[in-house]
């Protein structure tokens, strides 16, 4: 048996380590913990030094954990939710709260629209519960759900549409069409409605695959119906930074009416015919939490959904 000195392994490294390979990119992990790519390189390599065993190798440019790594990352990744579901519980009872819940909300959403409707009348009709909101990008928002740092998510509909994600229950709440955002300078800025053929000509900004591929193949669809492929000019790495990068009158983006433009008064929403868009609770099956259950009847509820 190989003797490694756990007391040099801190609850960092291990933080560290869990989200390089839940993201399998040193950069992004890098992102998350506002950390430059080489510090956190030499935090994972200081790592590996201290437990004398490879955690990841690269094939090509994908980052992989080797067989050590994948049996670390699994029970790391127990243990350190587990602290901090004992961490948050700790706060629980220091404040005399008796059952809480983490609610996570897409970061792009108008929280007038969508979250804030809900949590007042719930926390009225439920004082006992402490429920904490957290916001973040889709695809950090659908992690946590799935790694349980999340016992709910409110995000977009084209993310869970099509898919199914094992153990995960989710029903669509608020429905729509889409929208596309563009310049008031735009020619087409006033129109009352688009079509989706009205943007062939269109420059569109668009979320990066890398980070979400479910709103490029959202926007590719869109646009195949009329027999084109959008001409993008322009990737980010989050909804909420589409805004920011509408630059020429030719600029476009694909939100719907639920989307914060932080920008909003340069800027003009077209809702699009024949198209749905909207945005969806999501839970886990396997969270055994009453007071879940509840949050999610009481949403359903506001939102007219009883069956």
């Amino acid at each position: 048996m190989h003797n490694v000195d756990v007391r040099n392994v801190s609850l960092g490294q291990m933080q560290y380590f869990v989200k390089v390979a839940e993201y399998r990119s040193v950069t992004n992990a890098a992102r998350y913990f506002n950390l430059s790519q080489p510090t956190l390189s030499k935090k994972l390599k200081s790592l590996e030094a201290q437990l004398d065993m490879q955690l990841f190798r690269r094939t090509g440019h994908e980052l992989l954990l080797t067989p050590a790594g994948a049996y670390l990352y699994q029970s790391w990744r127990r243990r350190l939710q587990l602290i901090e579901e004992e961490i948050q519980h700790a706060h629980v009872l220091q404040t005399g709260w008796t059952k809480s819940l983490v609610v996570a909300c897409l970061d792009s959403f108008r929280p007038d629209r969508v979250i804030l409707p809900v949590l007042e009348p719930f926390t009225e009709i439920y004082p006992d519960i402490h429920i904490r909101v957290e916001t973040d990008a889709a695809q950090d928002i659908r992690r946590m759900l799935l790694c349980g740092e999340a016992d709910a998510i409110f995000t977009v509909q084209y993310d869970f549409e099509g898919k199914e994600l094992e153990g995960i229950a989710w029903r669509q709440l608020g429905k729509t069409t889409h929208c596309a955002c563009m310049k008031r300078s735009s020619p087409l800025a006033g129109r009352e409605a688009l079509s989706m053929e009205d943007l062939k000509c269109a420059s569109f900004i668009c979320i990066s695959p890398q980070y979400l591929p479910e709103y490029m193949s959202m926007l590719q669809s869109l646009c195949a119906r009329y027999g084109f492929s959008p001409d993008i000019v322009r990737y980010v790495a989050s909804a909420s930074s589409l805004t920011m990068n509408l630059q020429g009158d030719g600029d476009v983006f694909i939100c719907d009416r639920y989307y914060a433009d932080l920008n909003e008064a340069a800027h003009c929403r077209i809702p699009i015919r024949d198209t749905e868009s909207g945005f969806v609770l999501a839970w886990r099956r396997d969270n055994h939490k009453p007071c879940l259950e509840q949050f999610v009847q009481e949403v359903l509820l506001q939102f007219g959904i009883t069956d």
